[in-house]
């Protein structure tokens, strides 16, 4: 079978490639070789330096004992004072022992004697002989006979102590008179055994015999061993390097066995070069020759392009043809990156952002405007009705705590697909996005057919959460809005679901709350006093001076009630919730102290505090000890002037139809979204959420201290029509404006 022009490719460079490596790779270890014996050699001069200075040093160290003892020590001096019959031998025998005790301080392993020229005697750690009988007679007498003492160290040499002795030892000899100045009555031998002092080198390198060599001046290894070994000397041992010790005269040889190791790859380094560039060279030619070879085919394809290219010159001037064909798949990959990226990443990133902003308010539709950016987004846009549920994961911190950040999405991810599952079977379309970490927003579409009363929506939910409870390990709570036929009626049912939700803590953990279940629960005792914990709370977050105020009222009013602990407990967990979603929106230091410190201690103080009165006392101990330090919190960031700066801006221009988000982020030159999440922080209250406040409280103390129509009291605090206030309104207190003001006075008359 015919071979592809990509097999022919690669089997014709393939050898080349092999064969270069291959030589190259040996040149390299040559060459590595080389210097790694450099290196080697480098430090083994500077052990055999180290080693030279440690043996010189305690030889020098020997030399100067000697002469020390001798001739400051009074017993060994009074061994050359010889007068005939003067002396016994216990005289003799003191000294020999005392010559013992001297040699065995000596750094290496020693024989000394002392020889007496008068008495012809000489006194050793064995005992005292006669000059004719000694053993080391010849030596001794060679060197006292010298007009100066043998200067240093002698070379290795043979040594025995009496005559009849059979076996000699190796030593190195060191030879005093005695005195050293004036006329000589005697001398002292050192002798410090070969032995030990090659043992000692072999302990200072702690490698195998051989690596250190000790040499004589005349090149003789002290080592007897070595010497047998010297008749094969290699090249290598010939090239070392020798270190003199100018002290001794001795000669110190690095180097050893580990140099065979070496000595191989060594021999051929250099021709090892000349072969690595010998390949190199008939490489480029065979490579040159295999792509001349081989591009005939593209130079062919080339021929077509250039024909096409000259017919595009304007477009293409300069460019050769495979410049031409890269340029083409940069753009067609290009083109797909951006259309892969608007249609996939980007649409899922727009549909969060849409749905955030349509539901909090920052951002109002007309249908015309609806039916646009629903039709970017790949959405229906048709509906009857519209609701809206937002659903929380309960106990969020141990969730984030028991899952990687990995499974927090995956579980997050089965739970949306779960809930498109749901819709899909129910027959109903639901816009679901993460709006919070914790909580995601569906958003219905709702048609006639279905039910008006909110159970579509409620037992939607009821089996989102069924399910989530039977297959996962965390259960979720759902706040439910109102529905609306309108666009502008979502961000007031979004609201609405969020503010039921915040009902959790009297509900309990996977609760469903919707309006019927809010209302039912303010028939209960504890539920109208909830509304006084969320002053409390947010007085304490707006550092408005007048939370103790709240919290004393709340206090009396409790005690007055008769409360059960149980209803207690309930008051404090709605408290502790709203204190934990308020402090966690502010800064990272106040969320610090609110986890760490006082959130345990405000858990624990629900279930130990038995007396009303110690709960009330110990709550306000806490929160006033909280309070500064999450004022110095706030106070540390560098923009919290400017976001009060906001706030007196808004309450001093509510009245203005013109008030938004842009204008005032224009006003103060900021991004408006950086803006509105700085706003968040500060206050704890949205932007648009605090300006309909604002102007629902003046409206209302125009609608007691005045009698001005509404629609003028709708102009007065920024609604241009009074369709938008009574919506408001009725939305915020639970009936229209004419209402409030005539049950206001009737209640007054009354």
């Amino acid at each position: 079978m015919k071979m592809s022009w990509y097999h022919r490719m690669l089997l014709s460079y393939a050898p080349l490639f092999f064969v270069v490596i291959s030589v190259l790779i040996f040149s390299f270890f040559s060459i590595l070789n080389n210097s790694a014996q450099k290196q080697i050699a480098m430090t083994d001069d500077s052990i055999a330096r180290k080693v030279m200075q440690a043996v010189d040093a305690n030889l020098k160290a020997s030399e100067q004992m000697t002469i020390k003892e001798i001739f400051t020590d009074e017993k060994l001096k009074d061994f050359y004072t010889y007068t005939t019959g003067d002396k016994t031998l216990f005289d003799y025998f003191v000294i020999s022992h005392k010559l013992d005790d001297f040699s065995s301080l000596l750094p290496f392993s020693s024989s000394i004697y002392m020889y007496n020229e008068q008495s012809g005697k000489i006194l050793s750690r064995n005992g005292l002989s006669d000059l004719d009988q000694f053993g080391d007679r010849d030596f001794l007498l060679a060197a006292y006979r010298a007009k100066t003492a043998p200067a240093g160290w002698t070379s290795p040499r043979s040594y025995r102590e009496f005559i009849h002795d059979s076996s000699e030892e190796q030593v190195v000899s060191l030879v005093k008179f005695f005195p050293l100045d004036g006329i000589k009555q005697g001398a002292v031998v050192v002798n410090i055994r070969v032995r030990a002092l090659v043992g000692f080198i072999k302990d200072l390198t702690r490698y195998d015999a051989g690596f250190i060599r000790l040499l004589t001046a005349n090149q003789e290894p002290f080592d007897r061993n070595m010497a047998l070994q010297s008749q094969t000397t290699s090249v290598q041992e010939l090239k070392r390097e020798r270190i003199l010790s100018d002290y001794t005269g001795w000669l110190y040889m690095p180097g050893g066995q580990r140099d065979q190791k070496l000595s191989l790859m060594s021999q051929f380094s250099d021709l090892w070069i000349i072969v690595g560039i010998a390949t190199i060279i008939i490489g480029v030619f065979w490579f040159t020759f295999i792509t001349h070879r081989h591009y005939k085919p593209i130079q062919s394809i080339a021929v077509r392009i250039n024909e096409y290219t000259k017919r595009k010159s304007s477009e293409l001037a300069g460019v050769n043809e495979l410049k031409f064909i890269e340029l083409a798949i940069d753009n067609l990959l290009e083109r797909t990156s951006q259309y892969e990226k608007l249609h996939k990443d980007d649409l899922l990133i727009r549909r969060r952002q849409v749905l955030v902003d349509w539901l909090e308010g920052h951002r109002r539709m007309n249908e015309t405007e609806w039916k646009q950016e629903t039709t970017r987004l790949q959405l229906p846009s048709q509906f009857d009705r519209l609701a809206v549920a937002v659903m929380e994961i309960d106990r969020y911190a141990h969730f984030i705590s028991d899952y990687s950040s990995s499974d927090q999405y995956l579980l997050k991810f089965v739970v949306s697909n779960v809930l498109q599952e749901v819709a899909q079977n129910e027959g109903i379309f639901v816009w679901n996005e993460w709006v919070e970490p914790q909580q995601m927003a569906v958003m219905f579409y709702l048609n006639d057919s279905q039910e008006h009363d909110g159970d579509k929506v409620y037992d939607f939910m009821k089996k989102l959460q069924d399910w989530i409870l039977a297959n996962l390990e965390f259960t979720v709570s759902v706040g439910i809005g109102p529905e609306t036929q309108t666009l502008g009626g979502m961000p007031q049912s979004y609201a609405e679901a969020k503010k039921h939700l915040s009902y959790k803590p009297v509900f309990g953990l996977g609760s469903m709350i919707g309006s019927r279940d809010v209302h039912a629960k303010t028939e209960g005792r504890i539920f109208p006093h909830l509304q006084s914990v969320r002053t409390i709370v947010k007085s304490f977050r707006t550092d408005d001076g007048q939370w103790q105020t709240h919290m004393i009222s709340l206090f009396h009013a409790l005690k007055k009630g008769r409360f059960s602990q149980g209803d207690i407990n309930h008051i404090s967990n709605y408290l502790i919730y709203h204190l934990n979603k308020e402090l966690m929106e502010m800064t990272g230091e106040a969320q610090e102290l609110w986890t760490t410190e006082y959130k345990p201690v405000l858990e624990a103080l629900v279930d130990h505090s038995e007396k009303l009165e110690e709960w009330h006392e110990r709550l306000v101990m806490l929160l006033s000890e909280l309070e500064p330090r999450v004022r110095a919190a706030r106070y540390a960031r560098n923009n919290h002037e400017l976001i009060c700066q906001v706030k007196v801006y808004i309450e001093t221009n509510y009245y203005d139809c013109d008030l938004s988000l842009n204008r005032i982020s224009d006003h103060f030159e900021m991004n408006p979204r950086y803006l509105s999440k700085l706003f968040k922080e500060e206050f704890g209250e949205k932007f648009i959420d605090y300006l309909v406040r604002i102007r629902l409280e003046e409206a209302q103390r125009l609608l007691l201290m005045t009698d001005l129509p509404v629609q003028t009291i709708a102009e007065r605090v920024g609604y241009v029509h009074v369709i938008s206030f009574h919506r408001a309104f009725k939305n915020a207190l639970g009936i229209p404006p004419g209402d409030f003001r005539k049950k206001t006075e009737v209640n007054s008359k009354g």
